[in-house]
């Protein structure tokens, strides 16, 4: 805008000067003509000719002083607006002294030394300014909003040594939900002689939310931290369900590990705390949704020039419940150690898996895992079942004879408040695994050492619709026979050969970017044994004795939005009351059906 001014101003001055010497140049060419002429011409042409200039040239004057008019007010318009631009850069710098002074006087986590040796350097150009000045003010200004930038960097930089790196991501998840064909096992109302009664249809809406925050510390250290909906009692599942009349949702720690990957064993990775699964694995043993706690060991290494590209060894120790110290006597009144400490060992989970990825070619994959999990302790897992808010607690007790009578050993169920799942009353050991079979005395009948194979074929071929194949067969080798009441009051046992598990399931397509679709099928049959039901796939009907169909479909809008939809449809393999629960002929055992409609967002 200033160079714009300056040149009209130029313009006019040129203008004003053209015009004064065009009325010089014509004043002196007239006198000369007047000299050269003849005395009595000039005289008889002189009236005429000082009567046409003295017209003349006052008009011209007049039209100089206008155009020295204009170009005088042109001026004054551009004094004008040089003393505006004048005080807006004023008003601009003191701003920037004002930001200068707050930064400079703000709290900094700087070194000592760092703010004595920025104050000596920026002394120098202060010194020079004020022998300059003409100069003294930029040179102020820059000097100061260096040192201003410099001390912002340090701060930043300490800031980011102690704290590391930080990012955050979570997703929020809303989901309409229907079940059909369900049944309880009680008798039926037409026909007492069977079991089975259709029950209403349900609908209802849940919802999902997670943050997670993960940090890096050095090279060697990162740590994890996420929160989620969920409701306290239950580990594998975090949906919440809209009902309650409104009321606050629990918002829970689903995540909180340290993980240590030192530089000196490349490939090595420790972690401690609560984390995801560390394993591969399908929701045929365990579910995604569940957060185990304790220590991982992983170590993995790659392979360039192979068709074996990697080669992955993992261990873990995941304790899930901490009992009290057990006293046991003997019948002689002395103690017996080691009942004691038998009653008295805390569960855990412990295991072992070992997968290799082999790519024969740049569009074939294969992954292949085998996998051991041991459950430690399963014999102290009491199966509970919820009536409303209450919780049916099996008991063993023992009346000791009498003179009259003899001793009695009766087995009952016992209602206590379902939030004692989550009070850390050791010694009870309540669990909602209660798809697993069940001893006479209620508690689980069989042990849990799992073998867990599993085998992935990726087909990559096309890259708008990849292909993949996974087979998983579980195999539990500590199934018991089943100890139940026989003809009169005796304790009989069943054989017990419900111990294997098996997934297949094929995926075409992806969901990545805008415009990807993702088709699943997935054939599940899980047998009474084979798995410990407090952990597995937490939308089946019946985590165990169960057959299941399940398809998906999934489209992704953007690529933090997706659509999906999801169908179950379960059948009991042995009947309502189970492959040891004598279910009688003709009773109902129609399939139930869940559909599941999705919409996640993440971020």
């Amino acid at each position: 805008m200033y160079h714009t001014i300056t040149l009209r101003a130029l313009l006019l001055c040129a203008c004003s000067a053209l015009l004064t010497f065009n009325v010089s140049a014509q004043t002196s060419a007239a006198q000369q003509q007047q000299e050269a002429a003849p005395n009595i011409a000039a005289r008889a042409l002189s009236a005429p000719a000082v009567s046409e200039d003295s017209t003349a040239a006052p008009s011209d004057m007049d039209e100089v002083r206008r155009l020295l008019r204009q170009q005088q007010e042109e001026l004054e318009r551009m004094r004008a607006l040089l003393n505006e631009q004048s005080s807006t850069i004023d008003s601009l710098r003191q701003r920037v002294e004002l930001t200068e002074q707050r930064a400079a006087n703000a709290p900094r986590i700087i070194k000592t030394g760092d703010i004595a040796l920025s104050d000596s350097t920026a002394s120098a150009p202060e010194q020079s300014a004020s022998q300059n000045p003409a100069a003294s003010k930029p040179q102020d200004s820059d000097a100061r909003m260096g040192r201003v930038e410099e001390q912002v960097k340090k701060t930043s930089e300490t800031l980011a040594r102690q704290l590391g790196s930080i990012s955050f991501s979570g997703d929020l998840r809303f989901r309409y939900e229907s079940f059909y064909g369900q049944l309880n096992a009680l008798a039926n109302g037409d026909n007492p002689a069977i079991v089975g009664n259709p029950l209403s249809t349900r609908q209802r809406f849940r919802i999902r939310a997670r943050l997670s925050i993960r940090g890096q510390l050095g090279k060697e250290f990162d740590w994890g931290l996420r929160f989620g909906t969920s409701s306290f009692a239950d580990t594998i599942s975090s949906n919440q369900t809209i009902t309650d009349f409104y009321n606050r949702k629990p918002f829970g720690l689903d995540n909180a590990f340290i993980a240590w990957t030192p530089q000196r064993v490349p490939g090595l990775r420790i972690q401690a705390g609560k984390f995801d699964v560390p394993w591969v694995r399908t929701e045929l043993t365990i579910d995604n949704d569940l957060d185990p706690e304790g220590l991982t060991e992983i170590y993995s290494r790659g392979f360039k020039n192979s068709m074996l590209k990697n080669i992955t060894f993992v261990a873990w120790q995941l304790p899930f419940l901490e009992r009290n110290s057990a006293f046991v006597r003997n019948a002689n009144g002395t103690v017996n150690v080691d009942e004691s400490g038998r009653a008295g060992r805390d569960l855990a989970l412990y295991g072992a898996q070992l997968r290799a990825r082999i790519e024969p070619s740049p569009t074939v994959g294969f992954t292949l895992s085998v996998a051991d999990l041991f459950y430690s302790g399963t014999q102290f897992i009491s199966p509970v079942q919820f009536f409303g808010n209450q919780l049916q607690l099996p008991v063993t007790f023992t009346i000791p004879a009498t003179a009259n009578t003899p001793a009695q050993t009766i087995t009952t169920q016992v209602s206590i408040p379902r939030e004692l799942l989550v009070s850390g009353n050791a010694n009870l050991g309540v669990s909602t695994a209660t798809n697993n079979a069940i001893n006479r005395d209620g508690r689980l009948a069989s042990g849990f050492n799992l073998i867990d194979l599993i085998g992935r074929l990726d087909l990559t071929g096309s890259k708008r619709w990849p292909v993949s194949f996974i087979l998983n067969f579980v195999h539990n080798t500590q199934a018991h026979d089943v100890s139940v009441a026989g003809p009169g009051g005796a304790t009989q046992f069943l054989n017990n050969n419900e111990n294997n598990g098996y997934w297949a399931e094929v995926q075409v397509g992806k969901a990545r970017e805008s415009g990807d679709w993702l088709l699943g099928y997935t054939f599940i049959r899980i047998e009474k044994d084979a798995v410990l039901t407090p952990f597995n796939f937490s939308d089946l009907t019946q985590q165990s004795d169960t057959r299941v169909h399940r398809f998906l479909v999934s489209y992704t809008v953007d690529p933090r939005v997706a659509f999906t939809l999801i169908g179950f449809f379960n059948q009991r393999s042995n009947g309502l009351l189970g492959v040891f629960g004598a279910t009688p002929v003709g009773s109902l055992n129609g399939a139930t059906t869940r559909l599941q409609f999705d919409t996640t967002f993440r971020f």
